[in-house]
């Protein structure tokens, strides 16, 4: 499915929906009534949290709702502490469904929004999206290019579950964590548990916290890296106790004499010492039927594997 929109058609939406708001303002029915709750996210004004304003939807299929959700998200809100999540500069110039994964597609206006502003936008924008059945994932691009982040790295695919509820200042908030992780020995046959004692920004997830620090390289001694420093992490988000690690084709390229199994349970087993993740699925450019050096494939999670690990 693919969606031009233009302001003649954008104008359109938003008229059907303030037509719509009003029918449905007398009704007050929860998700469990005859009309669901939809909530539309936007940006406070001081742009430090993003906060949502409840609708009421019909059964409408997934085209429309994606429609009318963009339409609201380059709308001011009825609440003037807030402000739209789509600037009045930015345009939509398309909007792709194809299995699950949504792609907007901005003008060039999208790379005036830059730093923190641009990840509180773009968390109100994906989090509306991702409640629409039919939309499991979502990635930005512009004019056609995938948006990167502060170090020109592909952000990727997104879901709601990877941004926090930025209630206050949160989005400045750091915290410390312990992150056990395993690098290669010297001779790249075996893994070397080493800890590593961080704080970093509270909206990052920890899945990507453990993928960013492994691709960067061990600081302990005796440890060794299991990948290049260029190898671009484009997308991580953990559903069902799965961490889908999503890395860019430098990955493909082993280092020195390591074995693949060694790179690969380096992430493996330090994703899994994080509660909440107990396989992980890897893909390349978002594929999965992929091969990996000479015996391994990628079209499988993996799960945790102890025997590679040397007992210090």
């Amino acid at each position: 499915m693919t969606v031009r929109i233009t302001k003649r058609r954008m104008n359109r939406i938003l008229t059907v929906i303030f037509m719509l708001s009003l029918v449905l303002s007398g009704c007050n029915k929860g998700p469990g009534g005859a009309e669901d709750a939809f909530k539309v996210y936007y940006p406070s004004k001081d742009g430090v949290r993003v906060s949502s304003v409840g609708i009421q939807v019909g059964s409408y299929d997934t085209d429309a709702l994606i429609g009318e959700a963009m339409a609201m998200l380059a709308k001011q809100p009825s609440d003037y502490d807030l402000r739209p999540a789509i600037p009045e500069d930015v345009t939509v110039l398309s909007l792709t469904l194809n299995d699950g994964l949504l792609l907007v597609d901005f003008s060039t206006e999208y790379y005036k929004i830059t730093g923190r502003e641009e990840i509180i936008r773009r968390a109100a924008i994906v989090r509306t999206l991702d409640q629409i059945e039919g939309v499991d994932e979502i990635s930005f691009t512009v004019d056609g290019s995938p948006i990167t982040d502060s170090k020109d790295v592909p952000i990727g695919i997104m879901t709601a579950d990877m941004f926090i509820d930025n209630a206050g200042d949160e989005i400045n908030s750091y915290e410390r964590a312990k992150l056990l992780l395993y690098y290669a020995n010297a001779e790249g046959t075996g893994l070397v548990r080493t800890t590593e004692n961080v704080a970093y920004n509270s909206n990052i997830s920890l899945e990507k916290l453990v993928c960013e620090h492994l691709i960067s390289g061990p600081l302990a001694y005796g440890a060794y890296p299991v990948t290049d420093p260029g190898v671009h992490l484009m997308a991580v988000t953990t559903k069902d106790g799965v961490c889908y690690v999503n890395l860019s084709k430098e990955f493909l390229v082993k280092q020195g004499n390591l074995t693949d199994e060694v790179v690969l349970y380096s992430f493996v087993n330090s994703l899994t010492e994080l509660s909440n993740v107990n396989k992980v699925q890897f893909m390349i450019d978002s594929e999965t039927e992929i091969s990996f050096g000479e015996h391994s494939y990628l079209n499988t999670p993996f799960e945790r594997d102890l025997e590679l690990i040397e007992v210090r």
